[in-house]
């Protein structure tokens, strides 16, 4: 059986018989693998006797160590019994690697070599090592190993899930507070896992946006939204905007604006109809930003700059970088009608975004109180649970139908 074929590393989940071999020492190390069934032995040869270095269970990883530094395996991986095995990719792990603090970067790689060195000691040892020393390292590290295997486990069902039409969006009204009318929706990503059930956006969310998964969502999402603005239009005969929220590795990414442009040009909808959310702690320094900012402005697309205020609060970026519109987090919006401080800050904002000519939105508005302030205050948009939570698609076109 070929390990290493393409076709095979597209797959996500293997099986194998018992006694079968899952990859033998020296081989390449190209994938690992989380046991979701069964048990795996862990085996070298010591003193020309093959000999077992653990035993692992469900829920453990192995074969992850070559994915690192890119040596080829240091022992041999048996299945004892029938397994079911998730694949873990190279990407999966690298980019997290690569993506880490440069001194944990370093020390992930010093404690690599000195496994290593261990390993092969084992290997030409004469001598009995008792595994009580490695147990006990063992233990202590065991719950920061589940944490990151659940991680994993949990991306490879998002990906699985997304190619399953697992993930759905919701809209949640954006009110024009001086007319009381529905001037746009925020998208928002949802998912409801065949296996996990509704999994919590501040879960996957974070997740996808660290990965590369986040590029091929992205666009789906900007396909499924543009598909949105023509369905309302046909219906209702409103055009109404939609807010999209965009990762950090969406900016990044050399393709993300022209693929941007294509799609917006193909679909005939107006480039002022899809605001691209950004959080501040986002934003980036030098050429790229700029850039940004500039292909925005020259193509017609607003701005929103979401939760300002709550991260290191740049105020260059509102000098530097022109945004159409600035929202004001919940956090701020909360306890309005009671703190006099959120009602300070909540008026500087506003103050300092229409002094700038940028429109604003408050999040979580929950009652009239709020509501009241904030129209006191001169706040142009508001949303939150006053108004409507996020609903399917169907339901926010008959918002917009009765509101």
């Amino acid at each position: 059986m070929n390990l290493h074929s393409n076709t095979e590393q597209k797959l996500q989940n293997r099986r194998f018989l018992a006694g079968e071999c899952i990859f033998r020492e020296g081989d390449k190390g190209n994938i690992a693998y989380i046991i979701e069934k069964g048990l795996v032995e862990i085996t070298t040869v010591v003193n020309d006797c093959p000999t077992v270095l653990n035993t692992l269970k469900e829920g453990e990883m192995f074969g992850e160590l070559a994915l690192v530094d890119g040596s080829p395996r240091s022992a041999s991986a048996y299945a004892k019994t029938d397994v079911v095995l998730t694949v873990v990719t190279g990407e999966q792990v690298r980019s997290r690697i690569d993506d880490a603090d440069p001194i944990l970067k370093l020390l992930l790689i010093v404690v690599m070599k000195y496994f290593r060195l261990e390993t092969g000691r084992l290997r030409n040892s004469k001598i009995d090592i008792s595994t009580e020393d490695i147990e006990q390292k063992k233990q202590e590290y065991q719950s920061k190993i589940r944490q990151a295997i659940d991680l994993i486990r949990l991306e490879s069902d998002l990906r699985n899930g997304f190619k399953r039409g697992e993930l759905t969006l919701f809209y949640q009204p954006i009110i024009n507070l001086k007319n009381n009318q529905i001037a746009g929706f925020e998208v928002l990503l949802r998912w409801f896992c065949h296996k996990r059930g509704h999994i919590a956006p501040d879960i996957f969310i974070p997740l996808a946006e660290s990965t590369s998964l986040i590029i091929p969502i992205g666009e789906w999402i900007l396909d499924q939204a543009l598909d949105t603005i023509k369905k309302i239009k046909t219906i209702t005969g409103k055009d109404i905007f939609l807010s999209i929220n965009v990762a950090e590795k969406q900016i990044s990414d050399g393709n993300f604006l022209p693929v941007l442009k294509e799609k917006i040009n193909q679909s005939m909808v107006k480039p002022s109809q899809i605001k691209l959310e950004i959080l501040e702690r986002s934003l980036f320094e030098g050429e790229d930003a700029l850039f940004l900012v500039e292909f925005c402005r020259d193509f017609g697309l607003p701005l929103v700059i979401d939760d300002f205020g709550t991260g290191y609060a740049n105020l260059a970026y509102l000098k530097n970088f022109q945004f159409d519109t600035v929202k004001i987090d919940k956090c701020f919006v909360q306890n309005l009608d009671s703190n006099c401080k959120d009602q300070t800050i909540c008026r500087a904002l506003i103050d300092l975004s229409h002094g700038l000519n940028m429109t604003t939105v408050a999040e979580g508005i929950e009652n009239e109180k709020q509501l009241d302030i904030l129209l006191n205050l001169g706040c142009n948009f508001g949303q939150g649970y006053l108004f409507s939570p996020p609903v399917c698609l169907e339901d926010a076109i008959a918002l917009l139908q009765t509101h």
